[in-house]
């Protein structure tokens, strides 16, 4: 009996020995468990942001991509802004800006959320820092461009503007003296008519004998039909041919008087250039 009480302490103390071992183990072994657990969460979040960081930075790269060629859309149009004049030109700068004004707010958005998560996150790195400072002065820069680019397109249709304001009165001017070169002015009237408008005069002579008609020197147009000498080829008179006389300084061989029936007659006007040196036609016509 002795032995056998004996026996059963060892086996006791032992058994409770062994059970204390095994809780121990089994905790430790949890609180592994937990930090294998807590170190994988860490690395998905870790893969998760740079896969994110990564998106973000490729997304804001591709903007500045595209206002790089809208950059060179502007440059594009205001060399041919002059040629064409047109306002699609101006419609289409102003497009592609506002696109880049899109483009600049819409990373300035994502690198402001980026920046956020980078501070509020467990992955730590300066070379991730660096990269969003260096975006961050790009866009700077960028935005700045775009308000310049602005300010350009604006100076550049003022500039336009005024060349045209320039090119149209100096249109208006040739078209005024274009106008004066072209227009030539003609009268018909009887030697009376023709004496009461001061439109002709006489000299030479004794008393009403062997007096010459000539113009007047202080013509006024007023008394005269204006006419434009690139349309105007040949001018018809009502009287017979017979009862016409040509008074104005014209180079007969650059024209000639047809009857065309018995009380209408019409100068035609076959050497214009040479016809027209003398601006004003007097008509003297039988009563």
């Amino acid at each position: 009996m002795k032995y056998t009480a004996i026996l059963i302490l060892l086996v006791t103390f032992f058994g409770c020995g062994n059970q204390q071992k095994i809780d121990q183990l089994t905790e430790e072994n949890q609180t592994l468990q937990s930090k294998v657990k807590l170190l994988a969460e860490q690395s998905n979040m870790k893969d998760e942001f740079v896969e994110e960081y990564t998106k973000t930075v490729n997304d804001i790269y591709d903007n500045l991509e595209n206002i790089r060629k809208r950059e060179g859309f502007i440059t594009k149009y205001s060399k041919n802004v002059e040629k064409d004049k047109e306002a699609s030109i101006k419609d289409k700068m102003l497009q592609n800006i506002a696109s880049m004004d899109s483009y600049i707010k819409n990373s300035k958005s994502q690198l402001k959320q980026l920046k956020s998560k980078i501070k509020n996150s467990q992955v730590k790195s300066s070379s991730f820092e660096e990269m969003v400072e260096t975006l961050s002065r790009t866009i700077e820069e960028k935005e700045t461009h775009i308000i310049e680019l602005k300010e350009q397109v604006d100076k550049l249709y003022i500039q336009v503007a005024e060349v045209e304001e320039d090119l149209q009165k100096s249109n208006e001017v040739i078209e005024k003296q274009t106008e004066k070169i072209n227009t030539a002015y003609y009268v018909i009237g009887t030697n009376k008519e023709l004496k009461n408008k001061k439109i002709i005069t006489e000299k030479g002579g004794f008393l009403w004998f062997g007096k010459t008609k000539i113009l007047a020197s202080d013509l006024q147009k007023t008394d005269f039909t204006a006419t434009d000498i690139s349309d105007t080829d040949s001018i018809s008179i009502k009287q017979n041919i017979k009862d016409i006389k040509i008074i104005s300084n014209h180079n007969p061989e650059s024209y000639h008087l047809t009857k065309k029936d018995e009380d209408k007659t019409v100068l035609e006007i076959i050497d214009p250039d040479e016809f027209w040196k003398m601006k004003y036609l007097v008509v003297l016509a039988k009563n």
